[in-house]
């Protein structure tokens, strides 16, 4: 099968009630997430996602770039087992202060981040791309771990397309725009989930089966 016969073929199978599956799940490791960050940072975070949706992994870049201004934080993580791929996790420079200063009061300058702070900043990220993997992998009855993540702080644009490049093996990513509130802070971020065709048809085949759809 081409690349181009793969492509048509996700498509097809990307109705709404595909979405609608893959929405559910996520929201579930969301909420895993939040309840998990909340007891980290005690206090409540909440988390939404307000935005799923499918895209080509080589059009990742362009889609980042039509989101943020700059993409600041950078964490990623890889994955295997029954599925293999990649969780990236973006946040705003902006937002990470944003994020931190709610933890440690308003301590954490905008001009930097100290490695108190990016290791703050991977440990979040490691709650919410586990939370998310845990509970696809859950949801499929499979097996699937994780390495630690990585954070990178300031990224070039050459730097994150020499990543992907790095990728080329991974279709299709699951994009996951979300939006979380801690003291009355309201931080957006974005994960994707990264998956070569036949581990992304499988996850989806799945998905609908489990849940007799």
């Amino acid at each position: 099968m081409t690349k181009r016969d793969s492509d048509n073929e996700i498509d097809e199978m990307l109705d709404d009630t595909s979405l609608d599956i893959i929405r559910e799940v996520i929201n579930i490791g969301i909420g895993d997430a939040a309840d998990a960050l909340s007891k980290l940072v005690r206090t409540p975070v909440f988390i939404k996602v307000p935005d799923i949706h499918i895209i080509n992994t080589g059009d990742v870049t362009d889609y980042i770039k039509g989101e943020m201004k700059c993409l600041g934080v950078y964490m990623a993580q890889k994955f295997k087992g029954t599925i293999n791929g990649r969780t990236l996790l973006f946040f705003t420079k902006e937002c990470s202060i944003s994020f931190l200063n709610a933890i440690y009061g308003d301590t954490v300058k905008t001009s930097s981040l100290n490695e108190t702070g990016i290791l703050t900043l991977n440990e979040v990220g490691n709650i919410i791309m586990v939370s998310c993997i845990s509970r696809i992998s859950d949801m499929l009855q499979s097996s699937v771990s994780l390495d630690l993540p990585e954070v990178t702080v300031e990224i070039s644009d050459n730097y994150f397309q020499n990543l992907l490049k790095r990728m080329i093996n991974l279709d299709k990513t699951i994009v996951i725009k979300n939006a979380m509130e801690i003291k009355e802070r309201d931080i957006r971020g974005y994960i994707f989930v990264l998956l070569n065709f036949e581990d992304f048809s499988f996850v989806l085949d799945t998905l609908k089966n489990n849940m007799k759809i």
